[in-house]
């Protein structure tokens, strides 16, 4: 259903909305912010106190509860405590670092891994009741003000797009990952120290190394279980069979990203790491694209025969650019895990190619969307698509010549990455080239995952029959 005015529809007349459904968006979205933002104040500093770290999450999770329920337009009040009850309960895989008894040292942890503290529990507790309160306060807020325009909103595709940006953190804490030498920091590959990985003390994460190599084992359960509920999602209610074929594929790409990351700690395998960051980058992209065939637009496209016929050389375009950049990803992830010096020389060399077939390929997506501007259903879907990937090229040649600059110091090879027992001994983290590269490989990832979604919308609207 399009967007209607208060003309058409009174308050009265709520628009339908399964409760079950967007409480779990808003409340795995709320998860998501607040182990996000938690995550970024503990970087800055471990020391943070434990209430601040909280409740600065918590004001974050209230904003975005708030703005979600601008589109709810019933029973806003029961859809925000619910979502706050989801969102705690899916937070409990943030929360479980503080629920445990916190030991001092390693050794400590061998005889107390996996006990839970009562102050830990209650303080856990404590945390999935304030979010259900607040949100329960944020849907009475908005149950009190006055609608003058009404959105239907897809709520399962919404949760797409949710699921698709939970592999965000996750990317960007796996190239810190590398971009720090933490990937052996962690010596056991499916425990950490002995700990489920969820209950492994906060405690013991002022090592700046097991810190980072932790919580991306952190944000990849999260968005294991995010996925999980999309599949259930799609298999629990009437949906298409695309979307329903994609989510089961997606699912089954996390998997094996995960059984990747294991054996590439427990091997100590550089090889199995740069499989395992390419294949992350897809994993993120196919997430993407499962975006946009959820969505409604991409059902009731109904684009003129001018834009089908533009869009079939616009797709021919993007599948050469998507599998130039799945090359260029693949050189780029051969320099950083195994210091190659002929993968380095053809990343570089090749870039100015992938440059080039992006720009050409963006500026054909953004003529194909102009077609037909203005017009409900039409082509111009696409275009905002072309107009992102033309910035995130620029942004991402910008930032490789950066990390080109500030990883390439003339030595021969880099040294083996400390273990779990060398860490105290392990030389100082290059703070700047640290950002510098992790800001590369990120944007390398949006870029794939945006010029895939700009070639399925390339494919969907070259195969639609053409409308006028």
């Amino acid at each position: 259903m399009p967007t209607q005015t208060v003309a058409s529809i009174s308050s009265s007349k709520p628009l339908s909305n399964p409760i079950l459904g967007v409480a779990t968006t808003i409340g795995v979205a709320g998860a998501l912010l607040m182990g996000v933002v938690s995550w970024v104040m503990l970087l800055v500093d471990r020391g943070l106190p434990v209430g601040l770290t909280i409740g600065i999450s918590l004001l974050a999770y209230t904003i975005l509860v708030f703005l979600f329920l601008r589109n709810v337009e019933s029973r806003e009040s029961m859809v925000g405590a619910a979502g706050g009850l989801i969102g705690g309960a899916v937070s409990s895989i943030f929360l479980g670092s503080l629920m445990t008894k916190q030991p001092t040292t390693i050794a400590e942890l061998e005889s107390q891994a996996n006990q839970f503290s009562s102050g830990g529990i209650a303080l856990a507790l404590g945390v999935i009741a304030g979010m259900v309160l607040l949100g329960w306060a944020a849907g009475k807020l908005r149950e009190r003000k006055t609608r003058y325009a009404t959105k239907d909103i897809d709520w399962r595709a919404r949760y797409a797009w949710v699921v698709a940006l939970s592999y965000l953190p996750l990317i960007a804490v796996g190239g810190l990952v590398t971009s720090t030498e933490s990937g052996l920091a962690v010596p056991d590959s499916v425990t950490t120290y002995g700990s489920i990985s969820i209950l492994f003390p906060m405690s013991l994460m002022n090592e700046i190394r097991i810190y980072l190599e932790h919580s991306h084992r952190i944000f990849g359960t999260f968005a294991g279980l995010a996925t999980i509920l999309l599949v259930v999602r799609m298999f629990g209610s009437p949906a298409r069979f695309l979307p329903r074929v994609m989510s089961v594929v997606l699912l089954l790409g996390v998997i094996a990203q995960g059984v990747m990351g294991a054996l590439r700690v427990s091997e100590q395998s550089q090889g199995l790491a740069t499989l395992h960051g390419v294949l992350a980058q897809f994993v993120f992209a196919l997430a993407i694209a499962t975006g946009v065939v959820c969505s409604r637009k991409w059902n009731a496209v109904a684009p003129s025969g001018e834009a089908v016929d533009a869009s079939k050389s616009t797709r021919l375009l993007l599948m050469i650019a998507t599998i130039g950049l799945s090359i260029q990803l693949v050189f780029g992830a051969m320099t950083r895990h195994l210091d190659s010096g002929h993968a380095l020389m053809s990343h570089i060399g090749f870039s100015f190619i992938v440059v080039l077939l992006i720009i050409i390929a963006g500026a054909k997506c953004i003529k194909v969307g102009k077609i037909d501007r203005g017009v409900a259903g039409g082509a111009g879907a696409i275009r905002p698509y072309g107009a992102t990937i033309h910035g995130l090229v620029m942004l991402q040649f910008t930032l490789g010549w950066g990390a080109l600059a500030m990883t390439r110091t003339g030595e021969e090879g880099h040294a083996a990455l400390p273990t779990s027992t060398e860490l105290s001994t392990a030389a100082s983290i290059r703070v700047g080239e640290a950002i510098i590269a992790t800001s590369h490989h990120l944007i390398g990832a949006l870029l794939l995952a945006t010029t895939v979604a700009a070639l399925m919308w390339a494919l969907r609207i070259a195969s639609r029959p053409k409308n006028g």
